[in-house]
């Protein structure tokens, strides 16, 4: 599951932290303004956008980015939790705040409420992340064990799966070599989450085990598939959102060469 930022919360604590910093001298309200209007006399009810000043657009802007923001944020809480939060009561708050008003709740209450919401949606979110874990850990299994019965793979006892496209006729690399080599990795559902360009160096002791196991197999010149096991890849602690916690990682590779420490230097 790709990391949950929470946006709601991060939108309704700087809204109330930029409404408790407006000054009042540029916080005209909607009663100050009509009453100008009333005693100018020239401008209409609802000002057009070519009637706005540059002040005016400030505060349609604003208004407007901090409630689309909200709006995604409640909206997200809602598709991920299930939560519901009336979008009419925050406005009414908001516009209390704004122009001093007495809010419903003490503050005490609101900071407390607040503290509690963020545990709940906080709990939730590791529920479902546990959830979501224990599916992929299953749905990898499932796929290697079919896998497994494939033409031409191959399963070590670490229960690494690899098949070999072609085998080169070079030198096999240890695992204090560097390795030159192309890639393209995939999950088992056929996103594409990571690929080299061009051919990339790795230290094969600074990559995931299952690249440190298969690579000290393959010589150089060799392509190969690999189906690599969550314990021999990643597990539960993702780097990327492109790639699900307990994820099988799968990659198309070719080892290029066994890039030496003189041969670095020399280039």
């Amino acid at each position: 599951m790709k990391k949950l930022s929470l946006s709601i919360l991060a939108s309704l604590v700087a809204l109330s932290v930029s409404a408790c910093d407006l000054d009042d001298s540029k916080a005209q309200t909607a009663d100050t303004a009509t009453a100008n209007n009333t005693a100018e006399k020239t401008a209409p009810a609802k000002k057009e956008a070519s009637d706005l000043t540059f002040n005016d657009k400030v505060a349609v802007s604003m208004g407007y980015f901090y409630g689309q923001n909200i709006a995604k944020g409640l909206d997200d809480l809602n598709k991920e939790f299930s939560v519901s939060i009336d979008k009419n009561l925050i406005a009414k708050s908001f516009n209390e705040a704004i122009n001093g008003k007495e809010p419903a709740l003490s503050e005490e209450d609101m900071q407390a409420t607040m503290q509690e919401f963020d545990q709940i949606i906080r709990k939730k979110a590791e529920e479902k992340r546990v959830a979501e874990d224990e599916k992929n850990l299953k749905a990898g299994q499932e796929f290697l064990e079919k896998n497994k019965a494939n033409e031409g793979v191959v399963v070590t006892d670490s229960g690494l799966q690899y098949k070999i496209i072609t085998k080169g006729t070079g030198a096999t690399p240890t695992v204090n070599d560097t390795i030159r080599v192309t890639y393209r990795g995939t999950t088992i559902d056929g996103n594409v989450f990571d690929e080299s360009k061009q051919p990339v160096e790795f230290k094969l002791s600074q990559v995931v085990k299952g690249w440190i196991e298969a690579f000290q197999l393959f010589p150089v010149g060799t392509k190969a598939t690999l189906y690599i096991p969550a314990n021999l890849a990643y597990g539960d602690h993702s780097p990327s959102p492109a790639i699900p916690n307990n994820a099988v990682l799968i990659f198309d590779v070719e080892l290029l060469d066994i890039v030496s420490p003189e041969n670095k230097e020399a280039k």
